[in-house]
């Protein structure tokens, strides 16, 4: 439960780092009302695959994974809190 609670929110705030990294501005598009109402991203923003990958692997094995350990390690001791 910890790692799903985490994982939305750490993708969609990596999506926004990607978007200033690559055009120095949050477009729109990344705050829009996923997946209810996706809006249109811009012409030439698609990701390739190599840095879909990079971002996926920094968020999940950098970020999530450590969190994920410490979390793990918290609750074995102190299993009721």
């Amino acid at each position: 439960m910890f790692y799903y609670l985490l994982d939305l929110p750490a993708i969609h705030i990596a999506a926004v780092v990607v978007s200033l990294i690559r055009s120095g501005a949050v477009i729109p598009q990344m705050v829009g009302n996923f997946p209810l109402n996706t809006p249109h991203m811009p012409d030439g923003y698609r990701w390739s695959l190599p840095l879909l990958y990079l971002v996926w692997a920094i968020v999940i094995v950098a970020i999530l994974y450590p969190a994920c350990r410490w979390y793990a390690a918290r609750k074995a001791r102190n299993p009721g809190g």
